[in-house]
């Protein structure tokens, strides 16, 4: 008889689901401890804490977004430069018309026009998501700049300091996100993606419909960037070419620290954008009260997101978890 090989059982726990849950929240919490002995405490103070969930809300609901795009195995590039584009663009909006409620809605409209249009030119023209992304990016960044020169855009100090108090980051954050835990863990739509992130040609071969699910994922990371804008606008009161500059790598980071595979598929999880977030604020924020060179401090959070990439560089093999 042939002797069968014996499965390393560290590889099978790196590989087991429940790991894939926990890491992302394990490395949270060994990073606040780790900056909060290196603080003496600071980082872990009633108001740091505020100021790193804060910090956090705009990452946060972008990335959730973005997270539907990743479970297909795709990766957006342009999350940042849309979200920006957006708040510019709806601020606008509101010192044209002075209409609150138009501010928002353009917000959510322009976000998903935008995103939507990389998802149809990504699939009209057979070119890969993230090579259509890279293009959008620039263009989006572009125009920004064209806008504004080298100008800001505001709105009055009065209504984002009566909406950051009445707790609108907060409720829109939380509506979104369990909009979306909904729709990826519990409907069609996030199986699909997963799906079509775990096997692509199986899916086809089944009746999903790639183009279809993409640009839906691409729809809905669109309402996280409208939102995402509202959000940064309330928070900052104006929009410059300065503002969220590292948005999109701090997207891409979080996602990846969040546990979310590059390649999707069965592993993802919608809530791997707020873990990622935190991680990402709480390295930024406890490297900052370290006093770290800020040239430094990207360089490091390069790394880790080149380190994070390569450790999953080995495709999942096999079908959608059962329970999808």
């Amino acid at each position: 008889m042939k002797n069968k090989k014996k499965a390393n059982p560290i590889k099978k726990i790196l590989e087991s689901r429940l790991f894939s849950q926990l890491m992302p929240v394990g490395l949270l919490l060994i990073l606040v401890g780790v900056f909060a002995i290196a603080t003496n405490g600071r980082l872990v103070t009633g108001t740091s804490l505020k100021i790193i969930v804060n910090q956090a809300l705009v990452v946060a609901i972008v990335s959730t977004g973005g997270a539907f795009i990743f479970a297909s195995g795709n990766v957006s590039l342009s999350l940042g430069a849309t979200t920006v584009l957006t708040a510019t663009l709806s601020v606008m909006i509101y010192n044209a018309t002075g209409s609150l409620v138009l501010m928002m809605v353009s917000a959510v409209l322009i976000g998903v026009v935008l995103m939507a249009t990389s998802a149809l030119l990504s699939t009209a023209l057979g070119v890969r998501v993230m090579y259509v992304t890279i293009v959008m990016m620039t263009m989006f960044s572009a125009l920004q700049q064209a806008i504004l020169g080298g100008s800001t855009v505001a709105i009055p100090t009065a209504l984002s300091q009566s909406l950051e108090k009445g707790g609108f980051m907060y409720i829109a954050f939380g509506v979104f996100f369990l909009i979306c835990v909904v729709l990826f863990h519990f409907t069609d739509i996030g199986r699909s993606l997963r799906f079509i992130g775990t096997n692509n040609l199986c899916a086809e071969q089944t009746g999903i419909s790639k183009k279809k699910y993409l640009l839906i994922a691409f729809i809905i990371a669109g309402v996280g960037c409208g939102i995402g804008a509202l959000v940064a606008v309330v928070r900052g009161g104006s929009v410059g070419t300065n503002t969220l500059t590292s948005l999109n790598m701090d997207c891409m980071l979080a996602l990846v620290l969040g546990g979310m595979s590059i390649f999707g598929g069965s592993k993802s999880y919608v809530y791997s954008g707020v873990i990622g977030a935190l991680t990402v604020i709480v390295l930024n924020q406890g490297l900052t009260m370290l006093q770290v060179d800020s040239t430094i401090i990207q360089a490091i959070r390069g790394v880790a997101f080149l380190a994070l990439v390569t450790l999953s560089q080995v495709r999942p093999k096999g079908l959608p978890a059962p329970e999808g």
